[in-house]
């Protein structure tokens, strides 16, 4: 019995940190591939090819996020498992940009908002995003996939623009 008990506040000693990943700090070297291009969400990136900036007061920000609870409402869903992250999962054979969540009082190359509205709607929001996972945050998802989307419709205006 003393066995059980012990092998249990182990397991829950271990768990702890996962668990408590969502809802504090940023989580570390995130890592997601959009087509050829593999973005590195980095807290301790010192020169980040991308700045992202939360900032839900700004007047007008590059893209609005609105988190929901229902993956069938979202426009991008989020999910992974709760076993450790794979050892390689920012290997990449195409471009690696790294991105970083700044402080509102700094320079960013997009500025998000991201907000939780339960009438459906959160202020125009440009794009719906469900999160569901053990080791990425709400906002780093956020922050992902705003740049993701930004970094693409930049792309587009550049290819139409120089035709």
């Amino acid at each position: 019995m003393e066995r059980l008990r012990k092998s249990a506040m182990l397991l829950l000693m271990a768990g702890l940190p996962a668990a408590a990943l969502p809802f504090w700090g940023t989580s570390h070297d995130i890592c997601f591939t959009a087509g050829s291009v593999t973005y590195q969400l980095s807290s301790a990136a010192a020169a980040p090819d991308y700045r992202v900036r939360i900032d839900n007061k700004a007047p007008r920000p590059d893209l609005r996020v609105r988190l929901v609870d229902q993956a069938e409402l979202a426009d991008f869903a989020l999910v992974d498992d709760a076993g450790a992250p794979a050892g390689q999962a920012c290997a990449t054979a195409g471009l690696l940009r790294t991105v970083k969540i700044v402080p509102v009082a700094d320079a960013s190359d997009v500025t998000i908002t991201v907000s939780r509205d339960a009438q459906g709607e959160a202020q125009g929001a440009d794009f719906a995003l469900f999160v569901h996972s053990a080791r990425i945050t709400h906002q780093d998802a956020a922050a992902l996939f705003a740049l993701m989307r930004h970094v693409q419709a930049s792309q587009k205006v550049a290819a139409v623009s120089s035709r």
